[in-house]
């Protein structure tokens, strides 16, 4: 089970990620501006928010495979307009919307079905297995998207490249996963539990922070290679690549280490270093330095961090919130992928209105630092204390 949804991960985050280092050369085809062409994964974001919390509930009630199964098709529905038909702005933001809405039922189907089958004391680091698919899955897409642009000749290729692994999983996550159900009913008063408790809003807020940083640097960082640091298309997205690099074992030794340590600990010693060194960037000029900051960043980014606070999450809904799992993970992945509707859009803004992407990047270290302070509010709770583990 663990290795299927990994391998999904990857796939799903290669979709997502091949945009990227597409975004200058959709710029100059269709004559669109910094802030439209941030637009375009703003799009995918709102859908893919939209999409978190039915899902949950959804597969909380349905089986938590058979939501996932459904919408990785239209996930791959979406890949496939992009690339037969994406030839216009407004054509890009109808099947990057359809492409996010599948994709959003991945994150509360996933993770509601690992934390609901992992005991207390594995949750950090089965999470970060998972989060190896997630890196990988950024690697690949950002490595393989500029160089087969310039190979086929169109930005259209990546696109239709991966909707064969996509549709793939299809069949696979038939064949491998379980379909979990939570609890068959869902009274309003039992959601509003859930929307109304402040430690899982705190966590919420803090991952939030996190993944603005994070996806300043992913969504723009080719972009500013190329444009600032001089950079090829094909070299920018693999440097930014680095990044998924070293997140795999520093999100392994993280995971691993909430679940003996606690996660406040981890938590507390991971944003403010990852604020450090997203701030980093603005300065590294050469590429002996970016190729040091950037894999730095990556040790503390997304794919380290959200293993901790989704194994967080996953103590508190199993203690107080049995069955609600599915629910629970599509609030908390709503919540923080707002910022990837907002971080790409306004560092887009602020690069058209001072030349430079060094600002938005700046400002995403400034609120990634903001963050650490509302971990600070967050009770510690040991995983071995938790007791409300079903197995």
């Amino acid at each position: 089970m663990l290795s299927v949804l990994t391998l999904g991960w990857a796939v799903i985050y290669a979709d997502r990620t091949c945009l990227y280092p597409l975004l200058p050369a959709l710029a100059a085809g269709l004559g669109l501006t910094s802030a439209q062409a941030g637009t375009l994964t703003g799009i995918y974001f709102l859908f893919y928010v939209l999409m978190q919390i039915p899902a949950g509930i959804a597969g909380d009630r349905f089986g938590l495979r058979t939501v996932l199964l459904i919408m990785y098709t239209v996930a791959g529905l979406g890949l496939l307009g992009l690339g037969l038909w994406g030839t216009s702005f407004a054509a890009l933001l109808c099947f990057a919307a359809l492409h996010g809405l599948g994709a959003g039922a991945y994150y509360p189907a996933a993770y509601g079905t690992l934390l609901q089958a992992t005991p207390p004391a594995r949750r950090g680091f089965s999470s970060a297995v998972i989060g190896i698919g997630m890196a990988a899955g950024l690697l690949g897409g950002l490595a393989m998207s500029g160089p087969v642009y310039e190979t086929l000749g169109s930005y259209r290729w990546p696109f239709l490249l991966l909707c064969l692994p996509t549709f793939g999983m299809v069949w696979l996550f038939r064949r491998r996963l379980p379909n979990i159900r939570g609890t068959s009913g869902g009274a309003w008063a039992e959601y509003r539990e859930l929307l109304q408790d402040r430690q899982l809003w705190l966590i919420n807020i803090a991952t939030f922070t996190a993944l603005y940083g994070f996806w300043v640097a992913v969504t723009w960082g080719p972009t500013f290679l190329k444009m600032e640091r001089g950079y090829g298309l094909g070299q920018a997205g693999l440097y930014t690549g680095l990044v998924a690099v070293s997140a795999v074992p520093a999100g392994i030794l993280w995971g691993r280490l909430s679940d003996r340590l606690g996660r406040k600990r981890v938590a507390l010693f991971i944003l403010p270093a990852a604020a450090v060194a997203l701030y980093l960037m603005t300065w590294a000029t050469d590429p002996v330095s970016m190729a040091l900051v950037l894999p730095l960043f990556g040790m503390f980014s997304n794919s380290a961090f959200s293993p901790v606070m989704v194994a967080w999450i996953g103590d508190i809904v199993n203690r107080r919130y049995p069955g609600r799992m599915g629910a629970a993970v599509g609030i908390f992945n709503c919540t923080i992928m707002t910022a990837a509707i907002v971080a790409p859009i306004v560092s887009g803004y602020l690069r058209d209105a001072t030349g430079s992407l060094a600002p938005a990047i700046a400002a995403g270290s400034c609120i990634m630092a903001a963050g650490t302070v509302v971990i600070l509010l967050l009770p510690e709770r040991r995983p071995a204390e938790d007791r409300g583990f079903p197995g």
